[in-house]
């Protein structure tokens, strides 16, 4: 058993209930490999009845995720598994494949009336639309002539309220045997309709995330969401993770969140009691964060090892090093020590960035000046 297995399954076995627990490193370090072992373990620990949870769902923020086959190919019928990423079953790549399974679970909730308004409130306000919106759907081949009697190809749907223009139950039918497919959906803001091809892609990703908690979430649901940080906004970034967390914390749902993320804004978005981190490749267990509250250069110098030519303690280091310089004094111990601090953290500014002179003179200083050497 390799050692990458030793520390996923520790990993696994201790994952943090009712936590978000965020995965960083290097691309390489093997977190792709990590969610794929969770998602395949999970899942057959919920068909075995075991574990904590009772259902998977997938995100992700790119479309070339590295969930295992099994998760992007499971049927509707699987229930311990939710996919909202953007593979299909031939392994192509569809933009609307995480809203046809959204629409599914969106009709079957208005049949149930099992959505909670303060919820849906939280996702309309979060994605600046109204509760209007309008499903367009294309009829599978050789079935229009079948069902279009009953079924029309566009219907509109207020999603506050019970009471609708058309079968809900003909048309949850139909798309449940395929003879009905989502084309797009459109969605009001102010006066005007907007199809999802109208949206930015940030827009999208930020929609199915919320509507997706909002429809595809149940009890007890582990929910890994693979780089989140694409495509959006970093005022998106820091507000994501929250606003998907309130979505399922006003459904009353109690859930536990995976992230793999790049992005300090993700890691540091969620206050410390409520989130654990492991940075590859040199993390083997989970850690309670430290990281709400400090700035993008702080978390990426302590959860991320990399050093901004402008954080704090490249600043400090720096100072200290010029006023050494300033005073004439190119020998002090401290001066070379200060150096090769700054030089060991392998910062690299861009041409015309005045740090990467500094640095350049530093380096002269360290080469050109040797200490004293002791006569003891």
């Amino acid at each position: 058993m390799g050692a990458d297995t030793i520390r996923f399954q520790n990993l696994i076995s201790n994952i943090h209930i009712g936590k978000v627990n965020i995965v960083t490193g290097n691309n390489g370090t093997g977190k792709s490999r990590f969610f794929g072992m969770a998602t395949t373990n999970i899942i057959e620990t919920i068909k075995l009845s075991a574990g904590s949870f009772q259902q998977v769902i997938c995100l992700s923020g790119t479309h070339n995720d590295k969930y295992p086959r099994n998760v992007w190919q499971a049927s509707q019928d699987e229930t311990a598994i939710c996919y909202l990423g953007y593979k299909v079953a031939n392994n192509m790549i569809s933009d609307i494949a995480p809203f046809r399974v959204i629409v599914s679970e969106m009709l079957a909730a208005q049949l149930s009336q099992r959505t909670k308004p303060t919820a849906l409130k939280f996702c309309l306000e979060q994605l600046s639309i109204s509760s209007e919106i309008k499903l367009h759907f294309r009829y599978g081949k050789n079935k229009k002539s079948g069902i279009s009697e009953f079924v029309s190809n566009e219907v509109s749907l207020d999603l506050f309220s019970m009471q609708v223009g058309f079968d809900v139950h003909a048309v949850k039918a139909a798309i449940d045997e395929k003879s009905l497919s989502l084309q797009t959906i459109s969605v009001k803001r102010g006066d005007e309709f907007f199809s999802l091809s109208d949206l930015s892609s940030g827009e999208r990703a930020y929609m199915v995330a919320l509507l997706g908690a909002l429809y595809c979430a149940r009890a007890k649901s582990l929910i890994f969401f693979d780089e989140p940080e694409n495509s959006l906004h970093p005022g998106w970034q820091k507000s994501i993770l929250r606003d998907l967390r309130q979505v399922l914390a006003l459904q009353n749902l109690e859930t536990t969140i995976l992230v793999a993320t790049h992005s300090p804004l993700i890691a540091g978005s969620i206050q410390n009691q409520d989130a654990v981190t492991c940075n590859f490749p040199s993390g083997q267990n989970w850690q309670l964060s430290d990281l709400f509250g400090k700035t993008s250069d702080t978390t990426l110098k302590d959860q991320f090892n990399i050093f901004s030519s402008r954080s704090a303690v490249v600043v400090r280091l720096t100072q200290k090093c010029l006023n050494y310089i300033a005073k004439g004094d190119l020998v002090s111990p401290d001066l070379h020590t200060s150096i090769e601090q700054l030089l060991a953290m392998s910062l690299d500014p861009e041409p015309g960035d005045p740090m990467r002179n500094i640095l350049k003179t530093l380096s002269f200083v360290r080469d050109h000046h040797d200490l004293p050497r002791s006569t003891a």
